[in-house]
This record gives structure tokens, C-alpha cells and sequence, in this order.
């Protein structure tokens, strides 16, 4: 009887599961279209009158352009710099034995579960003259973001068969050659993945852009949104405008890489 009906209860559930995901979107994007009467009833019904107009006030009174672009920069930066470095770590702990290359990795395990401390960080920054500067916040990101993206790429470099690397060395290749020719372009799952999550995180970060940059003119869209919701927090079409303004980029890139999710994290649960 389980067996049965299994399917059909997945289904239910499935269907179930999404709608709690796509009614709250749904929400926001026809708001984001109604006039400030019929947004503030916060329903599910057609505007009256598609109100395009509402995007263009978020965009000039916003400053959506200016955020867009600060945030483009450091997320496009900080995924660059955190795939590069990860994956050459990754490689590495992945393919060397020792005592001091397992301490190597528990210490890149530990940056996942101790929480960053700014003061220190901050200290640091300012020290090297680079705080309140888009370089500092995209190295602090990098490294925060570091210790996750080395757990994923070292797992899927271990089901990829050492015969690669063997002769690539048999053919005189170097260890960097190796890595950047063979190795590498085989890392396309993980580097999927790692690119959705860091992109996620480094776009809506709020906190730590906060702590390290003080200047308007580099703040990202987070705090593009926070300043606007503050000023029409009581204009709904508005606010679900500038929500769906900001989210959308991220969310165009999820569903273009979202097929290698499981694939990406999956990897190394099985001996390959």
C-alpha cells in the first residue's frame, strides 16, 4: 500500500513544498505592479492597472544603479578569488598524504565552523590601508567564504582518478600544469556550485560590508534596499519592486547553475 501511493505522496508533498516558495514570490511580483491601494492589501490579485512606472522611481530614488554595480564588482571578485584559491587548495590536500597536510585540512574545516572576528579583522585591514576600500571587503569575503569551497572541490578532486595526474607527470608536466590544464576543467560541478553559494552570500551580504565600508558611494545593494525601505517602508509596490530588483540577478544565476548543485555536493560521498 506504501509503495503504492508513494509517488503520488512525493508529488503532494513536492507540489506542497514549492508552492510555499513560488505564492511568496508571486506576492511580490504583482505588487511590485499594483498602485499604492491595491499593494497594500498584500493579495494575490491582478493590478488594475500595470504600473511599470514603479521600477523606474526604485531605480532613480534607490540608487539601484550605483549598489548594482559595487555589488556586481565585489561578488564577481569574490567568487574569481575564492575559486581560484579553493580549488588549487583543494587540489593540494587532495592529492598530498601527511601528517601536517590532514592538520592542514582541519584547519580549513575549522574556518566553517568558528565565527569570523571582526575587530581583529578590521585591525588587520587597516593596518594594510585597504579598509573601507572595495579590496578589503572582497579579501575579508574571500577568506570567509574559503574554508566551505575547499570542503566541496577536495571531495569531488577525490573521485577524480590519480591515473590523470600520473601521466600528465609521465608526459613531463609540472604540478601547477597539471592542475590548471587536466585537473581544473574537470571541476566544472563543484565550481557550479561554489559559484551559487558564494554569489548568494557575497550579494545580500549586510554585516560585514557594514563593519568594513563606510563610504555611500560604495554601498552595496543590501544597503541600497535598507535605505529605500526606510524612506517608503510604507509603500508596498515600491518595496516589492526594489526587492525583485535586487534578487533577480542572483536568481538568473541560480537557474542556470542550479542542475550542478547535487552533483557539486554530492562528490566524494562515494569512494570514486
Amino acid at each position: 500500500m506504501t509503495s503504492r501511493y508513494g509517488p503520488w505522496l512525493r508529488t503532494v508533498l513536492a507540489v506542497l513544498g514549492s508552492l510555499v516558495i513560488l505564492l511568496p514570490l508571486l506576492l511580490v511580483v504583482l505588487g511590485s505592479l499594483k498602485n499604492p491601494a491595491e499593494a497594500a492589501k498584500l493579495n494575490l490579485s491582478l493590478p488594475s492597472e500595470w504600473m511599470w512606472s514603479n521600477y523606474k522611481t526604485v531605480f532613480v530614488e534607490g540608487r539601484l544603479l550605483n549598489g548594482f554595480k559595487n555589488s556586481v564588482l565585489v561578488t564577481l571578485s569574490t567568487v574569481i578569488l575564492t575559486i581560484g584559491a579553493g580549488s588549487m587548495s583543494a587540489y593540494f590536500v587532495s592529492r598530498r598524504h601527511g601528517r601536517w597536510v590532514s592538520f592542514l585540512f582541519i584547519f580549513f574545516f575549522a574556518g566553517m565552523i568558528a565565527p569570523p572576528s571582526m575587530i581583529p579583522s578590521i585591525k588587520l585591514l587597516k593596518s594594510l590601508h585597504i579598509s573601507g576600500e572595495f579590496i578589503g571587503l572582497i579579501l575579508f569575503l574571500t577568506a570567509l567564504y574559503l574554508p566551505l569551497t575547499i570542503f566541496i572541490m577536495s571531495g569531488f578532486v577525490r573521485t577524480l582518478p590519480r591515473e590523470l595526474d600520473e601521466a600528465a607527470t609521465i608526459d613531463g608536466a609540472s604540478g601547477f600544469y597539471t592542475f590548471s590544464r587536466v585537473i581544473f576543467p574537470l571541476l566544472k560541478p563543484s565550481i557550479a556550485t561554489v559559484t551559487i553559494f558564494v554569489s548568494i552570500y557575497a550579494w545580500n551580504d549586510f554585516a560585514n560590508t557594514l563593519y568594513i565600508i563606510s563610504d555611500s558611494s560604495k554601498w552595496t545593494l543590501p544597503f541600497s534596499v535598507y535605505n529605500f525601505v526606510s524612506q517608503y517602508g510604507t509603500e508596498w509596490q515600491y518595496v516589492f519592486a526594489d526587492l525583485l530588483s535586487v534578487m533577480l540577478p542572483i536568481l538568473i544565476v541560480y537557474l542556470f547553475l542550479q542542475r550542478y548543485i547535487i552533483e557539486g555536493m554530492t562528490a566524494g560521498s562515494v569512494k570514486g
